[in-house]
């Protein structure tokens, strides 16, 4: 009767293989999965994650380092949602293969220069391939796969995607480590040739959208900018502009550490040297694909606003505790930032896929991005300056508050949102 089938779908489910019955892949998406999986471990092999700012050291200063942040991401920042807009317009293939490409040339000029300029035109060239990628792969990827929208077969695809990835993460942070001890410069060389790779490799994932006429110049140019500014608009709807404060902040917080100057500062801070600190972000690779296998077993009970919650007061409470003296316990820090990060990132792009209009889905991805990183273009500067001058416990004080606030105000506007839900 009805109790033997629930029996057995749990236990179906127990053995993780109960999507499989909800939804069989055709062999197009299984290609497509296996293809989406090889490519973020590819993409996620930075090699220079953990030694970047040792690199840099060598020939400038952490507030050099710090303006050089400030002003290749601001150029890297311009480019995000004008690229998200193109790629919707152009072709979301094109876009994401010139993106990995200029990535990578970007990390393989910085790897041979020893002053601020090559470093800044490096950083600035692989910014603007990271804006280019950024939004445009997932889009492509979601568009192609057409997974139900009512399941969570994206969201399970994305943490099993990560779980691979952290992998390759941890592989990549450990030889980064070795290889900065016998030569500073092999990490980067090694970096931009993988990121070279991961274009090859989606090269026979096509965009198979319907093409749109070509018009003339200017009325192109007018469609392209009011993509541009409809991108924009849909984050004031209600249902994406509650999302806006939270990706400013936590997910702000995320790009400062895991992309720019703060995870570096706080392994320095905690006594961590370049090859501890490599194995310490190595380590919490390896916890974070434990916790992304309890995220895709549970997909189906795990609820959005419980998650994005608890993410929240932890990446507050982690700068708060970055305040103490607490030397390697500071790895509990390093760990709770890194996890937060990566066990975000599926829910919050199961909501913006899901919510974003198909044929402006890159440029809502671009958009979300751009307040993802816009905090950490103003922030650098000052995040260099404070760590110079022995103050960067005024920023950790600051945007704990910050944070603290902007979950207050998703819970409150998520209430409002389900009492409108209901009511519809």
């Amino acid at each position: 009767g009805a109790r033997q089938v629930k029996k057995f779908h749990a236990y179906l489910h127990d053995l993780g293989i109960d999507c499989i019955i909800k939804q069989v892949m055709t062999k197009e998406q299984k290609w497509l999965s296996r293809r989406y999986i090889a490519y973020r471990t590819l993409t996620s092999m930075w090699f220079v994650g953990a030694v970047w700012l040792y690199f840099y050291r060598i020939f400038i200063t952490d507030q050099q380092v710090g303006v050089l942040d400030g002003l290749a991401f601001a150029i890297g920042l311009l480019a995000e949602v004008p690229s998200g807009a193109l790629a919707d317009k152009f072709g979301r293939d094109k876009v994401v293969r010139t993106g990995q490409i200029l990535a990578g040339g970007g990390l393989l000029i910085q790897a041979f220069g020893s002053s601020f300029m090559p470093f800044f035109a490096g950083q600035a060239i692989m910014m603007i391939g990271v804006s280019l990628v950024s939004g445009a792969d997932e889009a492509l990827f979601f568009e192609r796969l057409k997974f139900d929208k009512k399941s969570t077969d994206w969201r399970k695809l994305v943490t099993q995607g990560s779980q691979v990835a952290l992998v390759g993460t941890f592989v990549a942070t450990i030889a980064g480590g070795w290889l900065h001890t016998i030569e500073p410069r092999l990490p980067w060389i090694l970096n931009g040739l993988v990121f070279i790779v991961s274009a090859i490799l989606i090269w026979s994932v096509k965009d198979d959208r319907p093409k749109k006429v070509r018009q003339k110049f200017v009325p192109e140019l007018k469609d392209y900018l009011f993509d541009i500014k409809t991108g924009f608009a849909q984050f004031r709807l209600p249902k994406l502009w509650l999302y806006v404060p939270f990706i400013i902040t936590v997910q702000g917080l995320f790009y400062t550490t895991g992309y720019g100057l703060l995870r570096l500062i706080l392994l320095d801070r905690f006594h961590f040297d370049p090859f501890w600190g490599s194995v310490a972000i190595a380590m919490s690779s390896l916890i974070t694909v434990g916790v992304l296998g309890y995220m895709h077993k549970n997909a189906d009970n795990l609820s959005e606003k419980k998650v994005l919650t608890i993410i929240g007061l932890m990446a507050g409470s982690s700068l708060l505790l970055s305040l103490a003296n607490i030397g390697w316990w500071g790895y509990i820090v390093i760990l709770a930032l890194y996890a937060g990060e990566h066990v975000l990132q599926p829910f919050l792009s199961e909501v913006l896929n899901n919510r974003a209009p198909e044929a402006q889905r890159a440029t809502v991805l671009s958009v979300a991005s751009f307040f993802k990183t816009l905090p950490y273009v103003m922030l650098a500067p000052i995040i260099g300056y404070l760590s110079t001058n022995g103050k960067i416990e005024y920023f950790f004080v600051t945007w704990a508050i910050l944070i603290f606030s902007s979950v207050t105000l998703y819970i409150l506007a998520s209430k409002k949102d389900n009492r409108l839900n209901i009511a519809v």
